[in-house]
């Protein structure tokens, strides 16, 4: 059980500090690019762009979990790989559903862009850790 756990922690943690970066900084990028298209005037509070960030992070915590429970029971990596991009891509298209279709699709390519650097992140550690424990049981 505890490696079960610690797959899922460490995934966990992994979606959110890249969520951090994409998901929240990302996403109140886009924010702001909206109120500029929809000629508003963009307010920036540190308060709510705190909020967004925030938010993005855990969201990543979120899939990051759900990633690491795909990667230990869904072995193939195409699969993997694409029931993880429609959950996700899937989820943020019912989150996002107040917005008009142009916004909505960039928080989408954002989710996307969000799975493919975690599938990319996820895969280094795992044949880095893979490697580690290989040289760990076989020291030349």
């Amino acid at each position: 059980m505890r490696g079960f756990l610690g797959t899922i922690l460490r995934s966990a943690l992994i979606g959110a500090a890249i969520g951090l970066p994409i998901l929240g900084v990302g996403g109140r990028g886009i924010m702001r690019l909206i109120a500029h298209w929809e000629g508003r005037v963009p307010a920036f509070t540190l308060p709510g762009s705190m909020t967004v960030v925030f938010a993005g992070t855990m969201a990543g915590l979120a899939a990051g979990a759900i990633h690491g429970i795909m990667r230990r029971y869904i072995h193939h990596t195409i699969a993997r790989n694409i029931l993880f991009v429609l959950f996700a891509i899937g989820f943020t298209w019912r989150a996002e559903s107040t917005l008009l279709q142009r916004p909505r699709l960039m928080f989408v390519a954002l989710t996307f862009v969000y799975a493919v650097v975690l599938e990319i992140v996820s895969a280094k550690t795992e044949t880095a850790q893979a490697f580690t424990v290989d040289q760990s049981l076989n020291p030349t």
